[in-house]
């Protein structure tokens, strides 16, 4: 199973996907990390600093498609907290986003594996 974590310091699990400065990829199976990537977040202009989506509007909202582009061979990502519109975008490439209260990156990525982890869905922001 391979698994995105967004983090702001390459260990912990971060809040907001666009700010953050990276993700961590995993590949977990029987409940054991088999490899650990570092990918720097240089898909919105959010982690690039500049406070604004990359990929301009469609439908009316931002677009995820870039950031949904560079974690596309991963089957989940873990944050703790997206927008509803986040959500949407990447379940339609394929990501099923995993919002939950853990901290620990590597721990949460097992827990997922292992069908352990407590989920919270009520961190999707749902304000328009």
């Amino acid at each position: 199973m391979k698994i995105a974590v967004s983090t702001d310091d390459f260990n912990k699990i971060s809040g907001h996907v666009g700010r953050c400065k990276g993700f961590l990829i995993f590949t977990v199976e029987n409940g054991e990390i088999k490899n650990k990537e570092i990918r720097e977040n240089v898909f919105t202009n959010h982690g690039k600093g500049r406070g604004h989506h990359q990929e301009g509007k469609i439908e009316g909202h931002h677009s995820h498609g870039i950031l949904a582009s560079g974690l596309n061979d991963c089957g989940f990502l873990i944050t703790h907290g997206a927008g509803w519109r986040l959500v949407e975008d990447l379940k339609k490439e394929g990501i099923k986003p995993v919002l939950t209260r853990e901290i620990d990156a590597e721990k949460a990525a097992v827990k997922l594996e292992k069908g352990e982890l407590i989920i919270d869905d009520d961190l999707i922001c749902k304000q328009e």
